[in-house]
């Protein structure tokens, strides 16, 4: 009976070390949460970092068709990209793209 009294103890902080540890790692703030999170917020680094570049190309475009800064030839590229036109004076040469892969 002695025995089983001294035993007590141990078998309570081993139980809480238990407890506690398996909390340390797979809790709501443990370190495998931790991990996941991380990578979560690399995804979104990398994400944030595309739109902000996307963003600046199209404020450079806008820029460039303000009616205070409107820059001629940008406008003429564009009008004959978007409506698939040439000035008849233009040359237009066709060059072939090797496939991608």
């Amino acid at each position: 009976m002695r025995s089983v009294k001294r035993l007590i103890p141990s078998i309570f902080f081993a139980a809480m070390i238990a407890y506690f540890g398996y909390h340390a790692l797979n809790g709501e703030q443990g370190v495998l949460n931790w991990v996941v999170v991380k990578n979560q917020i690399n995804i979104a680094e990398t994400e944030l970092a595309e739109a902000r570049a996307e963003r600046e190309a199209l404020e450079v475009q806008a820029a460039r068709l303000r009616s205070d800064s409107l820059d001629l030839d940008y406008v003429e590229e564009r009008a004959t990209a978007l409506l698939n036109i040439a000035h008849p004076r233009d040359f237009i040469v066709d060059i072939e793209r090797p496939e991608q892969r």
